[in-house]
Parts: C-alpha cells; sequence; structure tokens
C-alpha cells in the first residue's frame, strides 16, 4: 500500500508539537494497547484529568543507557526500562530524566521492556522530539477505542497508531537542490552556498562549494555537523568552529573543496540537550558519560543525508577531510569511495583537552 508522506508527516509533526509543549499524545501499540506519553522533562507541569479512561499509575520511562547509571547492576540488554511513580514527586521525576540516580527509590523496581512495546515507542517518540529520551507513560485500562478517540478529539490529544510511527521510521527522506547563491567568506573568498529542501520540511542542510569544489575529480569534502557555540561564539569547550575555519583555509588553498554543513547540532540531539551535557561536564563527567546520563547515545548522528547531498552534486569519488572513523565506514558502506583520509588537527586549549583526549579514547578519532 502507498504511504502518504504528506499525511505521516503532517500527523506526526502534530504530535511532536504537542509534546515539546509538555502535552499528551495518546499511542497505540500493534496490539492496541493504548497509553498517554509526555515527556519527563515537563512533569512539574500540571497533569491534566484523564482519569475517564481509567488510566494506571504513570511509569517512567528510560533508555538503556541511561539505566546504566541509575542502576549499574541492571544487566538486562532490553532497549527500555520503566519504573512506578507512585511515590515520586515532579522534580524528582525531572531529575530521574537527567540521570540523578540519588533520587532513584531504593525500593524502586526498574522493570525491562520489550521492543516495540508502548515503553519503547513512548522513548522513541519524545526522543524524535528532541526531549530528553525518557518519557512518562500512563497505560489506558480501557479498551474502548471509540471511547478513546472521543476523548482525544474533545481534549485536543494527538493519536499516534504503531502504523504511524512505524512508517514514519521507514520512510526514507529525500532532498532536492533548493537554490544556489555567491557567498564570500572570510577564509575563502571564491564560494557559493547550495541550499537543499528536505521533504520531511524540517531539517535544513547546505553545502559550501569553495573554488571549483565540482569541478576536480576527487574534491576534498568535509562534513560538518553544527556547532552554535563553536562555528558562531567560539567555544573553546570544542575544536568545531577551529576545524571548520581550517577546512576553509585549507580549500582556499587548494582552491577546491567542498563544506556539507549538516544540521546535526551536539552530534544531534540538539542544542538545549547539548547545554544540559555540558552542565553535566561542568559537574565532571566527560562528554561520552554526559550524554549517557541523559539517555542518548554516544553519538546520534548518521551520514545517510551527507551521501544523498554528495550524489546530488554528482560526486561519488573524494578525499574525506576527517579524523573520525565512523564517517569513513558510513559514506563508504553507502557507496562513497574514499580515495584518502585527509586528519584535520588543530590546537587545543585548557577548556578543550579532556574532550580531545576522549574523542581519541573513547569514539577513535584518529588523533596523534
Amino acid at each position: 500500500m502507498m504511504i502518504n508522506k504528506k499525511n505521516i508527516f503532517g500527523k506526526i509533526d502534530t504530535a511532536l508539537s504537542a509534546l515539546r509543549r509538555g502535552s499528551f499524545v495518546m499511542i497505540r501499540d500493534q496490539n492496541q494497547r493504548a497509553g498517554f506519553v509526555r515527556a519527563a522533562e515537563f512533569a512539574d507541569y500540571q497533569i491534566p484529568e484523564i482519569s475517564q479512561l481509567k488510566q494506571t499509575i504513570p511509569t517512567l520511562c528510560f533508555t538503556n543507557q541511561q539505566v546504566k547509571f541509575l542502576r549499574p547492576s541492571m544487566t538486562s540488554k532490553k532497549p527500555v526500562f520503566s519504573l512506578p511513580t507512585k511515590d515520586l514527586t515532579g522534580l524528582q521525576i525531572i531529575g530521574l530524566s537527567t540521570g540523578a540516580s540519588q533520587l532513584l527509590p531504593l525500593n524502586g523496581g526498574i522493570l525491562p521492556e520489550h521492543e516495540n512495546s508502548l515503553a519503547d515507542l513512548a522513548v522513541r517518540f519524545v526522543k524524535f522530539s528532541k526531549l530528553l529520551p525518557c518519557a512518562l507513560l500512563y497505560r489506558i485500562v480501557s479498551k474502548d477505542v471509540v471511547k478513546q478517540e472521543a476523548f482525544c478529539t474533545s481534549n485536543y490529544i494527538p493519536i499516534i497508531e504503531f502504523s504511524d510511527f512505524s512508517n514514519f521510521v521507514s520512510i526514507k527522506n529525500s532532498l532536492s537542490i533548493s537554490i544556489k547563491a555567491e557567498l564570500p567568506l572570510k577564509d575563502a573568498p571564491k564560494s557559493k552556498i547550495i541550499m537543499f529542501k528536505n521533504s520531511n520540511g524540517r531539517e535544513e542542510h547546505f553545502a559550501i562549494v569553495v573554488g571549483k569544489g565540482l569541478e576536480v575529480k576527487s574534491p576534498l569534502v568535509r562534513l560538518h555537523s553544527q556547532c552554535l557555540t563553536g562555528d558562531v561564539f567560539n567555544s573553546l569547550k570544542c575544536d568545531c568552529g577551529q576545524q571548520l575555519n581550517s577546512a576553509l583555509s585549507l580549500m582556499n588553498k587548494e582552491g577546491a573543496g567542498i563544506i556539507l554543513y549538516l544540521a546535526q547540532e551536539g552530534r544531534d540531539i540538539g542544542l538545549l540537550n547539548k547545554i544540559r551535557a555540558y552542565a553535566l561536564q561542568d559537574a565532571g563527567f566527560d562528554t561520552v558519560e554526559a550524554n549517557h546520563r541523559l539517555g542518548f547515545n554516544t553519538d546520534e548522528r548518521t551520514f545517510d543525508t551527507a551521501v544523498e547531498m554528495l550524489t546530488l552534486l554528482s560526486l561519488q569519488k573524494i578525499r574525506l577531510l576527517t579524523n573520525n572513523p565512523d564517517k569513513i565506514k558510513q559514506l563508504s558502506d553507502l557507496g562513497i569511495e574514499i580515495s584518502s583520509r585527509v586528519p584535520l588537527i588543530v590546537p587545543t586549549n585548557s577548556h578543550n583537552e579532556n574532550y580531545i583526549s576522549v574523542k581519541k579514547d573513547k569514539t577513535g578519532h584518529l588523533i596523534i
């Protein structure tokens, strides 16, 4: 059956917007079990009356990564875990959603949940909204679908079916070139920008083409994930801004090169969550530990979008300017020929020495 992308994207976007406002979304799994979901970080907001549908006491749902901090003895590899919230206050729930293990009740039982369970769908859906991947789930006892839908309609609560969710994650977003314009830059005066339009109507990615970057057989290419703090404000906590400027300077020196600027702030956890990770780093955690404590993977990025951008630019063979072996692997696996890797080494400072060290020791970056 043909999937109507516009309908799916519209339905999902409405639900994601509701979650970002702290509102409820109702979800149903493939067995028609239903529950109300809200992001745990809004747990101190007043909870609307939903008892008409005889929901159970809400459970707090975590990712596997976060449970390793909350309960290190937990060895299950299930993707999601749940915890009853009967004796928890809203502020305690918010604290737990940020990995504050001291708030975990001593007698609180954290239970593993199966993939595609209501708990799993709840966490994944909240994560899609770029909120903390921790959800409050109110399981609905009543299986009266008509009553459920009538209640949601009268209370403006979006409903997401399992089929909506599975279709959404299976749809391959498609890019198209939208517009090109000259863009002289300080480090590369002979440059232009190429904007790409995303079929999902959300992220905007672009390419900076330096000199004859589209005319050489194997151009120098840099995949650069958006970093507002580093690229715009020259933050000393990371090396992103330095790497971007160095890449442009190197390409300008060669007279050719391409920057693919990807809307993947904070390794694709979003700006707010990146700053939350910064706060945890201030408390002594490294970048990987901070991500895990917030419930995220070490790196949430995929580079299939970059491959599509290269394809639209008619580039199948490149020299990749990177220290990250994962970029090499992902691009190679998706059909891009990497003729060589060009290292990108920039000076460290007292603020980012640990950050650079973690890149090398924990994420395998090729830094000498």
